[in-house]
C-alpha cells in the first residue's frame, strides 16, 4: 500500500503514514474506538469544515482512506523549508525531490 504524507495548508507536513484499505464514502467511513467499530460520522468531530452529505452523485461524496500513522507532529513542529511542494488539492503524487528527501529525514523514513 502505497505511504502518504499529510500537510496542513500554509503551515507543514505533520504525519507520515501507510495506506490500509480502500476509500470509502464518509457515511460508510468506520474507525476503532476503544476496541469497537465506530461510524465516523457519529463521532463528535472538530472542525470548521462542513457540507451536506452527498448519496446520489458518487464525485460529489466525501471519501475516507483508512491510515495506519507511522509519525505524527503537532501544528507547531509541521514540517517546512522554503522550495517545499505544496498543492491546493486534497491529494496528490508527491514527485518533489527536494520536499521528498527533507520530508524523509524528519519522519525518519526512506525513499523507495
Amino acid at each position: 500500500m502505497p505511504r502518504i504524507f499529510a500537510c496542513i495548508p500554509k503551515t507543514g507536513y505533520v504525519g507520515v503514514g501507510t495506506v490500509t484499505g480502500l476509500a470509502v464514502p464518509f457515511e460508510e467511513a468506520e474507525v476503532t474506538v476503544d476496541g469497537e467499530p465506530v461510524k465516523l460520522s457519529g463521532l463528535p468531530l472538530a472542525g470548521s469544515y462542513t457540507h451536506k452529505p452527498s448519496t446520489d452523485d458518487d464525485d460529489k461524496r466525501e471519501y475516507v482512506v483508512p491510515v495506519e500513522w507511522d509519525k505524527t507532529l503537532s501544528r507547531e513542529h509541521a514540517v517546512w523549508e522554503k522550495g517545499m511542494f505544496a498543492n491546493q488539492n486534497s491529494a496528490c503524487k508527491l514527485r518533489n525531490r527536494f520536499t521528498l528527501e527533507r520530508l524523509a529525514a524528519a519522519f525518519d523514513v526512506e525513499l523507495p
